[in-house]
């Protein structure tokens, strides 16, 4: 936002930093606040005067609200510090009001362009951009003060994929540069944010993979193939079963053969959710009895419950 005289946080509660306070964020809340974030929101782009009126009155604007938006947006100018009049990088346009991407900068807008970098450039600029992202984005939840506001959803939507983006391309930067603890916290941020998302997922069970956790990576797949089956009726695809079974075949690392106890018991967990979602074949009770309910299934042969123990 360098060279720019005001800056627009959407992060949290709407605020605003002038050039005559950079130091001192200013609150703005009602309609002022509003209609500052739905500009923010389309920096440097006019939005229309009946628009902007369906959205600051939730879909009820008065009969008079040209002249009330003028009102406000005077009102706004001043306590924004964005110049008076003609001179104001807030613009009044025939197509409506527009903020002025060249004075005004928006701290969404900045997030969303370290994201792009972040996916393109090389590991150390890529993590340097997502410390960047990351900066401005956790200042609060997007539009805080806009709990319930549709558009406000839509962008807070809109940012949890670019989120989950962020993070998954942090993640494969940090494995790149030899840092898999820090790839393995960046991809569980991405799965904390689309939890169906195989792409994320992927990337944890890749980073936990190389972590010597492979356990938790298997795991990691359990939870996707679980949740598609159940949101989605569907199975995680081609990519990410082979990544499954590639892991699977692995000794793994140090840590990984530390723990037989964890490995056999994910082992078993894994072993009585495909045998639920086999058709024909009802799962045992016993733990002991999955082997045999496995290879009944393989053969064809159907067993109506658990075998009567010996």
């Amino acid at each position: 936002m360098a060279g720019r005289t005001t800056r627009v946080r959407l992060f949290g509660p709407t605020s605003v930093v002038g050039a005559g306070s950079p130091e001192r964020a200013v609150h703005l809340v009602g309609k002022h606040g509003r209609i500052l974030a739905l500009l923010a929101l389309e920096l440097g782009h006019p939005v229309p005067k009946d628009r902007l009126a369906e959205l600051v009155w939730d879909g009820r604007p008065p009969p008079s609200y040209r002249q009330a938006l003028d009102s406000d947006v005077c009102v706004l100018r001043r306590k924004a510090e964005l110049g008076p009049g003609r001179t104001s990088a807030l613009a009044t346009t025939p197509s409506g009001y527009v903020l002025d991407a060249d004075r005004v900068g928006v701290d969404l807008t900045e997030a969303r362009a370290h994201v792009g970098r972040a996916c393109r450039e090389r590991a150390a600029l890529a993590l340097a951009d997502a410390d960047a992202a990351l900066a401005l984005s956790d200042r609060g939840r997007l539009l805080e003060d806009e709990p319930y506001a549709a558009w406000a959803e839509q962008a807070r939507v809109g940012w949890s994929v670019c989120a989950t983006r962020l993070h998954v391309c942090a993640s494969r930067a940090a494995l790149a540069v030899g840092d898999p603890d820090r790839g393995v916290r960046h991809a569980t941020e991405a799965v904390t944010h689309d939890p169906v998302s195989e792409t994320a997922v992927a990337q944890l069970m890749r980073a936990l993979w190389w972590d010597g956790r492979r356990a938790e990576a298997v795991h990691a797949y359990s939870c996707l193939r679980r949740r598609m089956l159940d949101d989605l009726g569907e199975e995680p695809g081609p990519a990410t079963e082979q990544l499954f079974l590639t892991i699977l075949r692995d000794e793994g690392g140090p840590r990984a053969a530390a723990d037989p106890t964890t490995q056999i018991q994910l082992a078993l967990r894994l072993l009585r959710e495909t045998l639920d979602r086999t058709p024909g074949t009802r799962p045992p009770e016993l733990d002991a009895e999955l082997s045999l309910a496995a290879a009944a299934a393989l053969t064809g042969e159907r067993r109506p419950g658990p075998a009567p123990v010996r």
